[in-house]
Order: structure tokens, then C-alpha cells, then sequence
């Protein structure tokens, strides 16, 4: 068994590189947020109405305020971040709809000239 690789050929002929036409394709461009800081934020803001709840709530002769933080935390943080999430989807579903098609031209690939002091 062999295992020499054969190189498939391109889709496209491709154009001489000292071609004066340009290759162009049409491309879409679009904002598209990240998820990571949508959900964080989501988190935080869900701490943060946890210890509202937990310092500004009645007083339990079982549980001290600290650990109904630390509870409520943990659930309200659960549920920040998945509306973080909910919220990142529908921003990035709005992103999808105001994208914008444009033309890509490919530009001839210039030496660096670092590599050729070598």
C-alpha cells in the first residue's frame, strides 16, 4: 500500500499569477457578538440582584444572611447567565439579517521583508 498523496485539483481554474484580473467573490460581512460578555454580564447582574435579596430580605432564625447569598448566588448566577445567552441569540440573529453583502478582491501576496534578508 502506498502512501503517496496526490493533490486534487482545484474547483476553479485559477488565473496565471502575473494575471491583471483580480479574483473576486462575493461575501457577506457582519457584526457578530461574542457570547462570553453577554453571559459574564449575565452573571454579574445575577449576583448582584442576590444580594439584594439576601441583605434586604427578612431575617431566618435557621440560615445567616451570608448563606442565603451564597444559595441564591449560585441560582440567580445559573439564571443571569442563561439569559445572557438568550439575549447574545437574539442579537446575533439581528446581526445575521443586517448583514451586508460586498465584493472580496484577492490581492497579490507581497514578500516580507524580514525573510529576505536571509
Amino acid at each position: 500500500m502506498s502512501s503517496e498523496h496526490v493533490p486534487a485539483e482545484p474547483a476553479e481554474p485559477r488565473e496565471p499569477a502575473g494575471s491583471s484580473t483580480p479574483n473576486r467573490r462575493e461575501v457577506r460581512l457582519r457584526r457578530a457578538p461574542k457570547f462570553g460578555p453577554f453571559m459574564g454580564a449575565g452573571i454579574v447582574l445575577g449576583i448582584i440582584v442576590a444580594a439584594i435579596s439576601a441583605y434586604t430580605g427578612p431575617e431566618n432564625a435557621e440560615f445567616t444572611r451570608s448563606s442565603i447569598f451564597g444559595f441564591l448566588a449560585v441560582l440567580f448566577g445559573i439564571a443571569g447567565m442563561l439569559l445572557g445567552a438568550l439575549v447574545v441569540l437574539v442579537v446575533d440573529r439581528i446581526s445575521i439579517k443586517r448583514s451586508e453583502k460586498m465584493m472580496a478582491v484577492e490581492t497579490p501576496e507581497q514578500a516580507d521583508p524580514e525573510q529576505e534578508e536571509d
